[in-house]
């Protein structure tokens, strides 16, 4: 085939069938278009090929788990069970069967059809009389074998790679649950319509079995919650995943079309109306759903007038009271027709009205305001002589509170519906609910809010916006159903006291728009779902109350921060296979999704050089000394590695001195939990805030506004390059500005040459620069080879210190239990982090190829990674490489125990710690050679390679695997790195320094 012709070929397979590859995303912004094509290619060819249900397969994939795929069957035709079967036996994973159970067909041609059938991958059961649905599934799960059960309905067919798919998230991510997206297909074959399903949405679930037909789980879950309930046939389904989703650690959603719902005049993809008692059972599966968790009659669940759409209300307690907040200016007439709608509107709840007069000048507000004050109770007028902030006008609002919940609202609002408030009041005060918010109209009747999608139009904004609010199939959800989303506007959002004060309010940082989402987003942080809900109706006079071009450079600037994360993977709540540039939602083509993502490195911005703004005290005493600590992190997740490094030497510095401390943490929100865990003797203070406590953790997060007290006293500890960055130019600023401000050198905790971890780049010339500064700096290397590095590149600084690589306390522990010897399995073990380039992972997978290739036992031989979580990765010959993620200090020595060989490579001259730890534990490791680190010397189980080729690596693992013993020696390594009492022993002349 011509290039040109291959060109065309693939532009037409992407504008027809668009899926949803997200690895392509990856490629686009590593290699380009051009490599997406080439790399992609034939894979592009392939999903046509499956799509149209043609013969071409993909490559087999071999796997340890069984799979077993489960079919009941009753009165089907033939032709459509034939597909369903064509389809399990057409996939690309191999390790699977079939269970199929007939409940007492009458066609004696579809019981010797499936009795044909019956082989070593394929058990069929012909059931003697008719047990119905729900009996008969349970049959059919009882003949299978395998770790997982996939459901399948006998005239719906799976996608060749469905399978595969199932087992590369069902063995990366442990899930007890998984799903897909799916498409509706008609006799034919045809396309009719597709679903692209948001990620676990509970609150959805109980509106909508919106999960389908294609249903993967554990079959021990399967059997703790007592399988499918024949009371509840019609929609077993739905019974039995709400009994599963009430036990599961773990749903996961695969956003890829994995089957297709075929429509046909007896199924409910056609006709809602073939199964009438469907919908009865729906509603009972829900109703008994609520009794299991929340106890009988707590909850209840009614019909609405959309088939397969339920309603659940929960309880308000007695004695609730709700505050509705209204911050206004003037505009009186709007906040009239609010109040008056909110007296008009059907309600249950007990409510006060706080209004938030923010410098009125028209002399009708007074009036207004007064007469008001004057006939109603349980009004307040609070006045807001301050320039205008909704964060601060809101939370001013909270504090003149009296309510149990606080429903905040814009002035230019009127209530549409009844009993909106105690919608909103009920949903609020659950426990598992941050913020809750409605259906909100423009004028003309179209949707302005139906939940709010993050990254949407590169920010945040509104899906359905301009849609009509009725309900009708869409590539997404319907926008009259219920479901979670990542937040709600501020216009109209409900949040209980508890939750709000947990959560610290809105953030003043933010002056008129983005702390309503922030609010949403840290909810989700601690463990909350945000909620839309559509019953709940405003009409919404947007734009009438302040003008978009009004809103402050700031803004945008903490939300292009809150918003990055999303911009790279998506809104957990909506789809990736939808345009987030379109209000509608609409199926991604090829090109678009391709081009949607490079698009977003038009956003050209280095958010991590923002520096602080220094508030320079010349008054201090000039003899204390004060100790902040610079963290990208403190939450529990991130303290391993470096960060960890830093806080102990960071706490030996502390000690030693007897001072004031402060850890400023740069990138991550410190969660309050983890604070009250890690750091008990220390207070969370903001940015700009004043404080007495002797040890603070301060906010940088958000670090353009406030400013951070110093002075001369001050010794600043940098950790990651922009920390080092932001303080070195704040110093420098500060001291422009101020000419008698003086500053202590800066104290740089350098764990790597940073430069390093980019390509030739921005990022690598400021990462340089900080070693470069004209101010003093201090630098303490971890370890020599490091600090070689550095002199051998030319690099000077004010005073250098050098500390080596110390084992972790707890694996210490662990080695030392086995007190000298441990016993050995054939596993090879694989620090595996594909997402940073410098431990090359890459390069691992093609030795392990080519390994697995020339050697002719390593069948023998079981492959792990540890360090970070990815997709199994295929290595030829059936064999995968599977990832066991980021592990406990306890479940990681276990698995250094057990494994006799290892592979860690970094391309850095600092000495990875991974090669370290398994060498301690007698893992026969194979690292790499950089510059002039050379780790042979460390111990004798340590392989540092000078040529890291495939070739070499594959044959140093060979020699390796050739050498294998039952039980191996352990602890053999540099005795300074097990037994180091004295990690820093340059702390006591460091503190004489500070001294001085």
């Amino acid at each position: 085939m011509s290039k040109i012709d291959t060109a065309k070929k693939l532009f037409k397979l992407s504008v027809k069938n668009p899926k949803s590859y997200i690895k392509t995303i990856s490629y686009a912004l590593k290699y380009g278009l051009h490599g997406v094509r080439s790399r992609f290619h034939e894979e592009l060819v392939l999903e046509e090929s499956n799509m149209a249900m043609k013969d071409i397969k993909p490559s087999s994939v071999k796997g340890k788990m069984l799979i077993s795929v489960v079919i009941p069957t009753y009165n089907v035709e033939i032709k459509w069970i034939e597909k369903a079967i064509e389809s399990v036996e057409s996939q690309s994973y191999e390790n699977w069967e079939l269970c199929i159970v007939d409940d007492a067909s009458e066609s004696e041609m579809l019981k010797d059809y499936l009795q044909s059938k019956q082989g070593n991958k394929i058990k069929v059961l012909l059931l003697s009389s008719n047990v119905g649905i729900s009996n008969a599934s349970n049959e059919a799960i009882a003949l299978a074998n395998g770790e997982y059960i996939v459901m399948l309905d006998h005239d719906d067919v799976l996608f060749p790679t469905a399978l595969e798919e199932i087992y590369a998230c069902a063995s990366t991510t442990h899930a007890d649950i998984v799903y897909s997206d799916h498409d509706v297909i008609d006799a034919e074959g045809n396309r009719l319509s597709v679903l692209y399903k948001p990620d676990w949405s509970p609150d959805l679930v109980l509106s909508q079995m919106y999960i389908g037909h294609l249903l993967a789980f554990k079959k021990s879950l399967f059997e703790e919650v007592g399988g499918f309930d024949s009371r509840f046939d019609g929609s077993q389904d739905y019974d039995l995943f709400l009994k599963m989703s009430a036990k599961a650690n773990c749903i996961e959603h695969i956003p890829q079309v994995l089957y297709s719902w075929r429509s046909l005049p007896t199924s409910t993809a056609t006709n809602p109306q073939a199964k009438p008692y469907a919908q009865t059972a729906g509603l009972d599966a829900v109703q008994s759903h609520l009794d299991r968790v929340l106890g009988n009659g707590v909850a209840n669940v009614e019909e609405t007038d959309n088939l397969f759409v339920y309603d659940v209300r929960y309880p308000i307690p007695e004695n609730t009271k709700a505050s509705i907040i209204i911050p206004i200016k003037d505009k009186i007439s709007d906040l009239s027709m609010l109040i008056q709608s909110i007296d008009n509107a059907k309600t249950n709840v007990d409510f006060e009205i706080i209004i938030l007069n923010n410098n009125s000048v028209e002399p009708a507000t007074n009036i207004y305001l007064n007469e008001l004050l004057s006939h109603r109770d349980k009004t307040k007028v609070v006045d807001a002589k301050y320039e205008f902030n909704w964060s601060r006008l809101n939370n001013d609002g909270v504090v003149n509170a009296n309510g149990n919940v606080f429903v905040f609202m814009n002035n230019d609002m009127v209530v549409l519906s009844d009993y909106w408030l105690d919608r909103l009041v009920e949903n609020a005060l659950r426990p598992d609910i941050g913020a809750v918010g409605g259906l909100l109209l423009y004028p003309d009747g179209t949707i302005q809010h139906a939940g709010v999608v993050i990254g949407m139009n590169g920010w945040a904004d509104h899906v359905f916006k301009g849609m009509q609010p009725i309900h009708f199939g869409s590539p997404f959800i319907s926008p009259v159903v219920q479901r979670n989303v990542s937040a709600v506007t501020g216009a109209c959002m409900a949040i209980s006291k508890e939750t709000f004060e947990m959560l610290g309010g809105f953030n003043e940082d933010f002056l008129v728009c983005g702390s309503d989402v922030e609010i949403c987003l840290k909810a989700e942080k601690h463990g909350l779902r945000n909620l839309y809900l559509p019953q709940v109706r405003l009409e919404h006079h947007e734009s009438k109350t302040r003008d978009p071009e009004d809103i402050p450079e700031i803004d945008f600037v903490l939300s292009e921060q809150m918003y990055r994360i999303y911009r790279m993977t998506g809104d957990p709540y909506y789809n990736v296979n939808l345009n987030i540039n379109s209000y509608i939602p609409k199926e991604l083509s090829y090109r678009e999704r391709v081009r949607q993502q490079i698009s977003e490195r038009l956003h050209i911005t280095i958010p991590e050089i923002d520096n602080i703004a220094f508030a320079y005290d010349g008054n201090s005493n000039e003899s204390a000394v004060r100790l902040t600590l610079c963290l990208p992190s403190i939450n529990q997740e991130d303290i391993y590695g470096g960060i960890s490094t830093a806080l102990k030497f960071f706490n030996d510095l502390k000690s030693r001195l007897g001072t004031d401390s402060r850890i400023l943490v740069f990138d991550t929100e410190p969660r309050e939990s983890d604070v009250d865990i890690s750091f008990p003797e220390y207070e969370i203070v903001k940015l700009g805030g004043s404080s007495n406590a002797k040890n603070q953790i301060i906010n940088a997060v958000g670090r353009s506004t406030e400013q951070l007290e110093v002075s001369n006293k001050d010794w600043f500890i940098a950790t990651a390059w922009w920390t080092a960055y932001c303080i070195q130019e704040s110093m420098s600023l500060c001291m422009q500005q101020n000419p008698n401000a003086k500053f202590n050198p800066l104290l740089y905790l350098i764990q790597d040459y940073e430069p390093g971890f980019y390509s030739w780049s921005s990022e690598y010339l400021l990462a340089d620069a900080t070693y470069k500064n004209q101010n003093p700096t201090i630098a303490i290397f971890n370890s020599i080879q490091l600090r070689d590095y550095f002199d051998k590149n030319g690099y000077s600084f004010a005073k250098e210190y050098t500390f080596e690589p110390f084992l972790n306390p707890v694996l210490k522990a662990r080695l030392l239990e086995h007190e000298g010897t441990v016993s050995k399995k054939r596993q090879i073990l694989v620090y595996g982090r594909p997402e940073t380039d410098r431990n090359a992972f890459s390069l691992i997978i093609e030795a392990l190829r080519k390994w697995i290739d020339i050697y002719n036992q390593s069948s023998m031989w079981d492959i792990v990674s540890a360090g970070e979580n990815h997709l199994p990765v295929p290595l030829g010959k059936g064999r995968y490489l599977v990832s066991v993620g980021k592990l406990s200090l306890d479940m990681y020595a276990n698995v250094l125990s057990e494994s006799y060989a290892g592979i860690s490579l970094m391309v850095s001259p600092h000495p990875s710690y991974p090669p370290l730890e398994m060498a301690s534990f007698g893992v026969e490791v194979i690292t790499n050679n950089y510059s002039v680190k050379n780790l042979s010397s460390f111990g004798k189980s340590i392989h540092s390679l000078d040529v890291a080729t495939p070739a070499a690596i594959a044959g140093k693992l060979q020699e390796i695997c050739d050498t294998y013993e039952l039980e191996k020696p352990c602890g053999e390594v540099l005795e300074s790195y097990i037994d180091n009492e004295n990690m820093f022993p340059f702390i006591d002349d460091l503190v004489q320094v500070i001294r001085e």
